[in-house]
């Protein structure tokens, strides 16, 4: 039978990798991993974190940089853990390079420990430096 009325959103919905054997009382950084490869978010509201049972909320009970997740506190020995994504274009790589248009042709930049020097309209040069790891 087909389904009535409106259609049920999908999205790349997917269940982080369980963090919780690493719960100690002190340790507050984890890193995020999808199949034991890095997850980079980008946005906490963009994950349903529940520790020990109390779905944690964005930005009071938890951030994010980059691949890790830090509690403001510390979860206990043995609470359980579990993460649901329900927003992503399943990218689980940083960015490495960045293509940059000009008025004529583009220039790729190499973001790992690179600089790259921007010309104002005066004509002064800035210095931008990348150092992504």
């Amino acid at each position: 039978m087909a389904y009535i009325g409106r259609q049920q959103s999908s999205g790349a919905f997917t269940k982080l990798d369980d963090i919780s054997s690493q719960f100690n009382n002190s340790k507050t950084v984890f890193n995020l991993t999808i199949g034991n490869q890095a997850f980079f978010p980008g946005n906490p509201y963009t994950l349903l974190v529940s520790l020990g049972g109390v779905i944690q909320e964005p930005l009071t009970s938890f951030t994010i940089n980059d691949d890790q997740i830090t509690f403001a506190s510390a979860p206990q020995s043995g609470a359980n853990f579990f993460c649901v994504v329900l927003s992503t274009t399943l990218n689980t790589e940083p960015l490495k390079t960045l293509t940059v248009g000009a008025r004529s042709g583009a220039q790729t930049l190499d973001l790992h420990g690179r600089t790259l020097a921007i010309a104002d309209r005066s004509g002064t040069k800035h210095t931008i430096g990348f150092n992504l790891t």
